[in-house]
């Protein structure tokens, strides 16, 4: 049973959906946190902005280790592997840069965070929370990308060669 519920959760069609269930909510916080930021608020966005990046970190995560999750659940090696494992290039590589660029988006909010003898942000917490709302910018970026790519995956069959069996030039 549990098997059968990671294989339906790591179905294409199933990661872009959730994908789309992450990024409305990311571009609904960009657009709150520019708001308040033109609006003198701080506080609250510095909120947001953590709170995304979490998410951003914890489904980057969960994107970059789909091999390694199918592996676990003995779900490699169907007739379909081939296509399977171009999807998990996709999902690492999306996986990847939602990690990245959610850990640099937590950055941010750390310097603020930190105590001015340590990080003096005093007075320029806006310019820095906006360094870090670009990071979750292109995280939305990363995410419409992926979306984008699983569909064309889903419709057309066309994935990425497995890392192991690219060629170089």
């Amino acid at each position: 049973m549990v098997r059968a519920a990671i294989r339906i959760f790591f179905k294409p069609a199933v990661v872009a959906m959730v994908d789309l269930l992450i990024l409305v909510p990311i571009l609904l916080s960009i657009a709150s946190i520019v708001a308040d930021l033109l609006g003198g608020k701080v506080n609250v966005p510095i909120d947001i902005a953590e709170e995304i990046g979490v998410v951003l970190i914890g489904w980057g995560v969960a994107m970059e280790e789909r091999a390694s999750v199918r592996q676990i659940f003995r779900l490699t090696g169907g007739t379909d592997e081939p296509f399977q494992a171009g999807i998990d290039v996709l999902c690492h590589s999306s996986g990847v840069g939602l990690l990245i660029f959610g850990l640099f988006s937590e950055i941010a909010v750390a310097a603020i965070r930190l105590p001015q003898h340590i990080a003096p942000t005093d007075g320029i917490e806006a310019p820095v929370l906006l360094v870090g709302l670009a990071f979750i910018a292109v995280s939305a970026y990363i995410l419409g990308q992926h979306i984008v790519r699983l569909l064309i995956a889903v419709v057309w069959g066309r994935v990425p060669q497995p890392h192991e069996e690219r060629v170089e030039d």
